[in-house]
């Protein structure tokens, strides 16, 4: 009887020992196995990275004030950010993007004349510090039968520590997909 007590307590040991091992390795990997890399947690998009990730065929911005605003967002972080040349490529897709095809077309080559546009303000040492798209809804006309409407943005455009105010109206048409596009616009500076 002795015997089978003796094999009964080492059984019951070595079944708590198995016990506590499972429970000893599910805490280790829940606490320290799992855990992310501190770039993994802290890893936040920055404002090219905003631009870079739009996705124009599933998120087209919903009215003509939102095409404005993500031109001019685009606009600024083109001006001031760093970038690579394929992260200026895919930001000037996107403008490319919310562009009419009839602008697009008087244009020998967007990308290049957007380029130089950029290379030279950047030299300039100009930057687009702040812009103001108008909060209230453009009045929509019906021309040619196309739905078209203006869109005001002002852009403080700094050079160095001087800042001048640029008035932009945006001239918007819808496409047949019923996207808003930019097709043209005037500027009226004033100081």
């Amino acid at each position: 009887m002795e015997n089978n007590s003796v094999k009964s307590a080492i059984m019951k040991s070595i079944v708590l020992l198995a016990l506590g091992a499972v429970v000893v390795v599910g805490l280790y990997f829940m606490f320290v196995g799992s855990k992310k890399s501190p770039e993994e947690e802290q890893y936040n998009l920055t404002a090219v990275d905003e631009i870079t990730t739009t996705n124009l065929e599933k998120n087209y911005p919903a009215n003509p004030r939102m095409v404005v605003d993500l031109y001019a967002k685009t606009m600024q972080v083109l001006y001031k950010e760093e970038y690579t040349e394929g992260q200026q490529d895919k930001m000037l897709y996107v403008l490319k993007g919310i562009m009419d095809d009839e602008l697009l077309e008087k244009q020998v080559d967007f990308s290049r004349s957007m380029k130089n546009e950029i290379s030279e303000r950047k030299e300039g040492d100009y930057s687009i510090s702040n812009y103001l798209v108008q909060n209230t809804e453009p009045e929509v006309v019906t021309v040619s039968g196309k739905k078209m409407c203006n869109v005001q943005c002002l852009f403080s455009l700094r050079k160095g520590t001087s800042t001048v105010a640029n008035y932009y109206q945006f001239i918007l048409r819808q496409d047949d997909d019923k996207r808003w596009k930019i097709l043209g616009w005037d500027v009226n500076t004033k100081q």
